[in-house]
């Protein structure tokens, strides 16, 4: 998967049954007890409250990565690197005097930073969104998450559990960006 195959979503969008599909139902329900169709129809037009977070998000105009998209395309750059690091290790074990240096290869990981801390370029449009979200929702906490010894990281926004070491209530994929090279700046207006 490419990074601009990587899909996004607008928070508060609701799948919506038509109402023939609706008529339908309540008849199906009425004439022949069978109600699955019914149930299925009420469940995905229930209205869905949005968290204060997804709020502010949406009141900014700004859209989610999915979260399956994201996972599988981190997934294919977690492997595409492991494999590159292997072939590294690989020849710097053939070509070692000494074993014992060479005896471990671990494969790169995805690692969350808060952005504060993120030592890389960011570029100015990803600082751009991030500001507006503090700005907007201060009580949020933006991170940068990345692949170890690869480019194309994601800006995500959460609201961390009050003890760090259990995950977050509430995490979204913002932005993806790709590495070196920016594309999108912001013009000077």
């Amino acid at each position: 998967m490419l990074m601009t195959e990587i899909r996004k979503q607008s928070l508060g969008d609701v799948e919506r049954i038509s109402d023939t599909i609706v008529d339908l139902a309540q008849q199906a329900s009425d004439v022949l007890g069978y109600d699955l169709l019914q149930k299925r129809a009420g469940v995905i037009n229930t209205a869905i409250e949005l968290t204060p977070l997804q709020t502010a998000l949406k009141q900014l105009e700004i859209e989610i990565l999915l979260p399956g998209d994201v996972l599988v395309y981190q997934k294919e750059r977690q492997i595409e690197q492991t494999k590159a690091n292997l072939d590294v290790w690989l020849k710097e074990f053939a070509q070692a005097d000494k074993v014992a240096r060479y005896t471990r290869f671990d494969g790169p990981a995805w690692v969350e930073e808060k952005i504060a801390e993120y030592k890389q370029p960011v570029p100015e449009f990803v600082l751009a969104k991030a500001v507006q979200i503090k700005q907007a929702f201060p009580e949020c906490q933006i991170y940068v998450e990345s692949l170890q010894d690869h480019p194309d990281p994601f800006l995500v926004v959460a609201i961390p559990h009050e003890k760090d070491y259990y995950p977050a209530k509430e995490r979204y994929y913002v932005e993806v960006w790709g590495e070196p090279k920016f594309e999108g700046r912001l013009s000077a207006a």
